[in-house]
């Protein structure tokens, strides 16, 4: 297994690639933070996807994918 950062054969690391892959803050485009995403679901300000979406500079979608845990699953 030289060279293999994780202890995995090439076939191993496909299968849990998920496992490695890098995730909300921690990719550099990233607009949202886990605060910002735990607002969103909890929505006490009663805000409609279009007003998170204005407010936060992203697109609409963006909010309904956190909204339905589609996205950002790793925060809860």
């Amino acid at each position: 297994m030289r060279g293999s950062k994780h202890g995995l054969c090439r076939a191993g690391y496909q299968v849990r690639a998920h496992e490695y892959a890098a995730r909300g803050r921690e990719l550099p485009q990233s607009k949202l933070t886990d605060d910002i995403v735990r607002r969103i679901r909890e929505n006490k300000d009663r805000l409609t996807a279009s007003q998170w979406a204005e407010k936060i500079g992203v697109h609409r979608r963006t909010i309904d994918g956190v909204r339905s845990y589609r996205t950002w699953r790793h925060v809860r």
